[in-house]
């Protein structure tokens, strides 16, 4: 995944993944993740930046190989209509 924030620093974490990457405002971060279970993974964003900026919702829904090639082909007929 490559993380590019428009406004300032973020750091994009979820813990129980033992992910984080940090953002930065011109600047291109790479990071990746593999996740052996599906469900729904919860983060924050752990760079404090004004009042409730770490309170920032962060969702990962991991799905099987099958759900997400249906999901990028049912957004594809999205465009196409």
């Amino acid at each position: 995944m490559i993380v590019t924030p428009a406004d300032v620093p973020h750091s994009w974490a979820i813990p129980s993944l033992g992910v984080k990457c940090d953002a930065v405002p011109g600047r291109s971060n790479l990071t990746s993740i593999s996740v052996q279970r599906e469900g729904v993974y919860y983060g924050q964003c752990s760079e404090i930046r004004g009042t409730n900026h770490a309170f920032t919702p962060i969702v990962v829904e991991a799905v099987t190989l099958k759900d997400y090639a249906d999901w990028v082909s049912n957004q594809l007929i999205l465009q196409t209509n």
